[in-house]
């Protein structure tokens, strides 16, 4: 993928949660990577009710973290309450869930993509994807 005189190896559209953690991946990895978002002020972006864990998203967030990602590491980061979900029950469905400072975990989040080597952040609007010869390049309106 071409982004002006750059090329990259990997091009990742978009930078919410799993976007992020594909990004950083490709980039720790040793692949030259780009990271495309609409807005840059919304990376990593929290829902209305900031929380990360629970029955499924924790487990999630556990095989992240054990692969080396960094939502576990921004949740902790941000976390402003951590809860251990269906204590009543067996241990079997136990599950930890934090509620977080959205604006702090964005803006860790950024700030580990900014630093991370062999990584790109671009505004931009992905407006078409080209795929020619195994290749793919984007046609996107940068701003």
């Amino acid at each position: 993928m071409n982004s002006a005189l750059n090329t990259y190896d990997v091009l990742v559209v978009g930078a919410g949660h799993a976007g992020c953690e594909a990004a950083l991946a490709a980039a720790r990895m040793g692949c030259s990577t780009l990271l495309l978002t609409i807005d840059m002020d919304k990376i990593a972006a929290m829902p209305c009710s900031p929380s990360i864990g629970g029955m499924a998203k924790g487990q999630l967030v556990k095989e992240i973290d054990a692969l080396g990602g960094q939502m576990a590491v921004a949740t902790d980061a941000s976390a402003i309450q951590y809860r251990t979900l269906n204590t009543r029950k067996g241990p079997a469905v136990h599950s930890t869930r934090t509620q977080n400072d959205k604006s702090m975990y964005s803006h860790h989040m950024k700030t580990v993509l900014e630093t991370c080597p062999n990584l790109d952040l671009k505004q931009a609007m992905v407006r078409d994807l080209v795929v020619e010869n195994g290749w793919a390049a984007s046609k996107a309106s940068w701003t």
